[in-house]
């Protein structure tokens, strides 16, 4: 009809006579026009992250690839912590709890008779050990603003005995850090270590018997030159770490040995009378592995 026709033509005549302006503003000027777009896409960013936090789909679970070892062809030393049945508790939220806990008090009546802890080149560490490390280092004294903040909880597909999480520790060091008879003034820096994976194992009757601690998984993030848990605690707080930290390096071990040696507060490992049976390995300290 002939009033259909009018109207597409003075549609098409509008959209023609937009188009040209636009170009014409484009041209003349396009340095005022990218500061408009910035303006209109860059600064409400924060109200689209907003939105996704609230209004965005939830995730999918992965469920991960059931494993195809045969473990009665290739064992492995650690499945002495795997148990026959289900857990009769919530393993993901007892880590959980233990994880949120703050003090050695609160996380004390967690710990089994055989607890043992281990990272990537301190222990085994038993709750004999524990216990006498808190009496000469109270790290919440340097640090009365220390954070562990776990996140990223989840259950190990392999093991419904043991759950995995991240930390990433950060605090201010406004007291001063002491070490036995070694003490350090407080520096006021605020630090921030690079993240690390934890992993708890827990028993049948719900106690913790094998804590370890990975060592960082990004050594460029934080403020720490890469060194992760205690020794980064220290490294914030103006103490020299010295040469490597890593395992199997030769005059690390050599050290470590004579640490434990003398005896005393700050050893890398408990005495071999306190080291459960169920530890099987023999490497100590940054040893490599020998299992």
């Amino acid at each position: 009809s002939r009033p259909t026709k009018n109207l597409i033509k003075y549609t098409l005549y509008a959209l023609d006579t937009t188009y040209t302006q636009t170009a014409r503003m484009i041209s003349s000027s396009a340095p005022l026009l990218v500061g408009v777009l910035l303006t209109a896409f860059v600064l409400p960013l924060h109200q689209v992250e907003s939105w996704s936090s609230f209004n965005a789909p939830k995730a999918k679970t992965v469920t991960p690839t059931p494993s195809k070892i045969d473990r009665t062809v290739t064992p492995q030393w650690l499945d002495a912590l795997k148990y026959e049945g289900k857990p009769t508790f919530d393993v993901l939220q007892s880590t959980i709890d233990f994880a949120s806990g703050k003090t050695y008090e609160s996380r004390e009546p967690y710990y089994d008779e055989d607890y043992v802890f281990r990272g990537s080149i301190i222990g085994p560490i038993t709750q004999q050990e524990v216990k006498r490390t808190q009496k000469g280092f109270q790290i919440t004294d340097a640090y009365p603003d220390l954070e562990t903040r776990p996140f990223g909880f989840t259950v190990d597909p392999d093991n419904p005995y043991r759950c995995y999480y991240m930390e990433r520790w950060e605090g201010t060091n406004t007291g001063e850090l002491a070490i036995g008879s070694f003490t350090a003034p407080p520096t006021g820096d605020q630090v921030q270590l690079p993240t690390h994976v934890m992993s708890i194992n827990w028993t049948p009757e719900g106690k913790i018997i094998y804590a370890c601690l990975s060592a960082p998984l990004d050594r460029w993030e934080g403020t720490t030159q890469g060194a992760g848990a205690v020794v980064g605690l220290l490294v914030g707080g103006g103490v020299n770490r010295g040469g490597s930290v890593s395992p199997g390096d030769a005059f690390l071990r050599f050290q470590q040995r004579v640490v434990h040696a003398i005896g005393g507060f700050g050893r890398n490992w408990s005495v071999e009378e306190e080291i459960p049976d169920w530890w099987k390995s023999k490497a100590r300290g940054a040893d490599p592995n020998d299992l």
